[in-house]
């Protein structure tokens, strides 16, 4: 026979055993990162929450939680109440991820950020045609349109157009002319001589302060 001592015991440790269960699965179900893509500090992001899209960067991440830069909106940095959900895009070699996160506050040092943690799990909503390649140094490109011409530098490039970071804006639709360098040349498999059309372009938070993030797809394939 069982006595009351074993019974006891047996019944704590499946109760024991059973929260601690609960409590895994309540963590990884909030916090899904292994489900999702390789995150990487400086990786821009796009969030969108109240009907509104912000375009920023991931400062890094810290166990589960993601910490972001605050985005601009009217050349003011935005902060969200914690507990406030959104939408996150990230485009990656592999493809477009897309996650919904929820704030949980903010941080003063070592520099500002807000922090979330992601609720469910990603999902990867779109592959790409071709192999993007992410350039971990600073690539300059020479960008002309409308008469003017800029130095910019390439986030990532694929067989298909790139994306840079510029100094000015230019309109979605707009025909531009590149200039790229020999170490680009090589990826895209391309003369020095480029156009492309701009796909995209937001304002973006670089290390260097606050810039134009513009998405270009080659035309003269």
């Amino acid at each position: 026979m069982i006595d009351g001592v074993s019974l006891g015991v047996g019944l704590g440790l499946a109760l024991l055993g059973g929260l601690l269960i609960a409590l895994a699965g309540r963590r990884w179900g909030l916090c899904p990162l292994q489900h999702g893509p390789a995150l990487e500090a400086g990786q821009r992001v796009e969030l969108t929450t109240a009907g509104k899209r912000y375009t920023t960067f991931l400062q890094g991440v810290d166990s589960e939680t993601l910490r972001f830069a605050p985005p601009l909106e009217r050349g003011l940095p935005v902060s969200f109440e914690a507990g406030t959900f959104a939408q996150l895009r990230l485009t990656t070699p592999a493809g477009v991820f897309e996650a919904t996160i929820r704030f949980t506050g903010r941080q003063t040092t070592p520099a500002p950020s807000l922090c979330a943690c992601v609720v469910g799990r990603w999902q990867h909503t779109e592959r790409r045609r071709h192999e993007r390649i992410l350039l971990p140094d600073e690539v300059h490109v020479r960008i002309c349109y409308g008469g003017e011409q800029w130095i910019s530098w390439a986030h990532d490039v694929s067989a298909g157009g790139l994306r840079l970071i510029a100094p000015v804006p230019a309109p979605v639709n707009t025909q531009v002319r590149l200039e790229l360098p020999a170490a680009l040349r090589g990826l895209t498999d391309s003369n020095e001589e480029r156009t492309a059309r701009v796909v995209a372009c937001d304002r973006a938070p670089t290390r260097h302060g606050y810039a134009y993030q513009l998405r270009l797809a080659f035309t003269d394939e």
